[in-house]
């Protein structure tokens, strides 16, 4: 279940400071195992928004209390909000299928990531939609291909049961 958690900051900026590379390292650590969809700072620095995924809402709450920002009273209590991407508008990550057992060994994150890369998504849009680097996808790909012992897309679409992949090979 995907969710839009609204963080709104109080107290001063030396007390972010305090706290951020704690915070920043906490939620790249939830990026990797695939809770936080993207986001990102306000413009006027007053606040984040974070997409997440989560399976209910009160293991969101475990994940946003964990956070060293929430801890240190450096946010007021976040505002959750369930959240369903539509057809049409910008969505940070396709819907999920079922795959088989055989990749079983993905994270949910990767399974996410495998997928996009059947339905024929680039490097660079797969990024784009989670709001990370291309080299980030690159490295979550690498994995990928590591825990299948597969080393191209083509071979991915074998391992899952399905044609080869939509648009490039790479």
């Amino acid at each position: 279940m995907a969710f839009v958690v609204e963080l709104v900051f109080r107290g001063n900026e030396s007390d972010r400071s305090r706290f951020g590379e704690a915070h920043r390292t906490y939620w790249k650590r939830m990026a990797a195992r695939g809770i936080l969809l993207g986001g990102g700072p306000w413009r006027d620095g007053t606040g984040e928004l974070l997409l997440c995924e989560a399976h209910d809402r009160r293991t969101l709450l475990r994940v946003l209390q964990a956070d060293p920002y929430a801890q240190a009273q450096v946010v007021e209590e976040p505002r959750i909000r369930e959240w369903n991407a539509l057809p049409g508008h910008m969505a940070p990550a396709r819907p999920e299928r079922s795959l088989p057992a055989s990749v079983a060994v993905l994270t949910a994150h990767e399974r996410r990531i495998a997928t996009m890369m059947l339905d024929g998504l680039t490097n660079k849009q797969i990024a784009e939609s989670f709001t990370v680097s291309t080299r980030a996808v690159e490295l979550h790909i690498t994995r990928i291909y590591r825990k299948l012992d597969i080393r191209r897309r083509a071979q991915l679409a074998a391992v899952i049961g399905r044609g080869a992949p939509r648009g490039s090979v790479k």
